[in-house]
């Protein structure tokens, strides 16, 4: 008999019957069913629960809604995802939501019950590891591993509680963020927080890497191969042997190139060039995007097969502009490195600065940041505050110019103004322009939905 709690969501209770009934038979014995999903996010705050089947389509609430919420809050617990619509689209939002594994309804029985001890598996895993960690740092400062890192966002601490997590196991990771939001630090960060720590940190820019030279770079080849193969040459898998290769831009991979990278990691081995004796790996993988690989899989321009292969352990990193006052804190910190930098003592920045760099939405993040605090010490007097006029013009535009300044209005009138604004700097593109507002595109689609609304009404006064 086994003592896991399993949750299982679905609106149709003749299935929560079958389920429970099922699962009963093979010993699980702590079932809870729940055919309303708004019941759900109570539920876990008031039991303990292991695992979690969820359905998809509900009538009170969807369920990618739901495990967005879920993972949000819960994010150790696993969940299958169980629904009756075969969707390749519907899968791939489920699992790059942080979704265990998808299976369409009816599961095949052998299929679900090995999923279920798997998942449960590395849960248990998961929880030892977090008890071990717990017993090694009892007398460590809260975060002192990652004291390097400079912030005071609670988007970010969620950040380095799944490296906590990840880091331990020799999962193969993913991170995802936009430009200059730190991808290869937190690589750097797992690898010396894993047990391959005092092995070699290869990071390898896939992108800079031509076609022509992919398969030497990355495998090696033999002496003689070809014409200026002179030595034997070790590639860049085999020299991150018993360590961590870190394969920054895997977006940017041509797609040709994608299934013999698939192939390395899928059986561990390579073949240099030349040589057809393989070569097996010891060694963890680690990869980095700003695309966005789930819209490249749809639009069948990076492999399913390898975006399921690379994206066991998920991490996205919050950019700048939505990190509240670490924008500011990091201001303060490239302040102190452009004093010692031009031995300068500029004492700090002025209101107007500061409101523009709230502002700003940095889509160059934080080393966009740097760029312009750096410069601006270098503009600045000694012993002045650096101005308005020391900053790049975008972030003069960032002030939303439809409305106006210094005009008394509405808090109301001035959000939906912004979100005019973000919507036309972002061509109406809702998926892009929700991220930036911090908000769902759900919500979004709500909120224009009552401004247009508004503005028919009052065009008909």
């Amino acid at each position: 008999m086994y003592s896991n709690s399993i949750l299982v969501v679905d609106d149709e209770l003749s299935y929560l019957e079958l389920v429970k009934g099922l699962l009963n038979q093979e010993g699980y014995e702590n079932i809870i069913t729940e055919d309303n999903p708004l019941k759900v996010m109570p539920l876990l705050e008031q039991k303990k629960v292991d695992l979690i089947l969820l359905d998809i389509y509900m009538p009170q609430m969807n369920g990618l809604d739901l495990l967005e919420k879920i993972y949000a809050v819960h994010p150790k617990i696993p969940v299958i995802v169980i629904t009756a619509v075969d969707e390749r689209k519907v899968a791939l939002k489920a699992i790059d939501l942080g979704a265990y594994e998808f299976i369409t309804k009816p599961p095949d029985t052998d299929r679900l019950l090995l999923t279920i001890k798997r998942a449960l598996g590395n849960r248990l895993l998961e929880t030892e590891r977090d008890t071990l960690r717990k017993a090694l740092s009892e007398e460590e400062p809260e975060r002192k591993i990652f004291s390097d890192i400079i912030t005071d966002s609670p988007l970010l601490f969620k950040v380095f509680e799944l490296v906590e997590i990840f880091a331990p196991t020799d999962e193969i990771i993913l991170l995802t963020g936009e430009t200059g939001t730190g991808k290869d630090l937190l690589a750097k960060k797992i690898h010396d927080l894993s047990p391959r720590k005092n092995g070699p940190f290869i990071a390898v820019n896939l992108a800079s890497i031509s076609s022509t030279l992919f398969e030497s770079e990355l495998f090696g080849h033999k002496k003689g191969t070809f014409t200026g193969a002179g030595d034997d040459k070790i590639g860049y898998f085999e020299a991150a042997r018993g360590g961590t290769i870190f394969l920054d831009e895997i977006g940017e991979l041509p797609l040709e190139l994608q299934g013999k990278l698939l192939r390395t990691i899928q059986y561990n081995e390579i073949m240099r060039i030349g040589d057809p004796k393989p070569i097996s790996l010891d060694m963890r993988v680690i990869s980095a995007t700003n695309r966005n690989l789930l819209d490249d899989v749809k639009n069948k321009k990076f492999r399913a097969d390898l975006y399921y292969r690379i994206n066991r352990g998920y991490i996205n990193i919050p950019p700048l502009r939505k990190r509240g006052d670490d924008v500011l804190i990091l201001a303060d910190h490239f302040l102190e490195i452009g004093n010692k930098t031009y031995d300068r003592n500029i004492l700090g920045f002025s209101e107007e600065v500061i409101a523009e760099l709230r502002s700003y939405h940095f889509p160059g993040n934080i080393r966009e940041l740097e760029n312009i605090i750096i410069n601006a010490v270098a503009k600045t007097a000694n012993n002045e505050y650096i101005e308005s006029i020391d900053l790049p013009e975008a972030l003069h535009d960032a002030h939303d110019p439809d409305v106006e300044t210094g005009k008394l209005t509405e808090l109301e009138n001035v959000i939906e103004e912004h979100i005019i604004y973000v919507m036309k700097k972002m061509g109406n593109n809702v998926q892009k322009a929700a991220p930036i507002l911090g908000v769902s595109e759900r919500t979004l689609q709500r909120r224009l939905k009552t401004i247009r609304e508004k503005k028919e009404l009052q065009r008909q006064e």
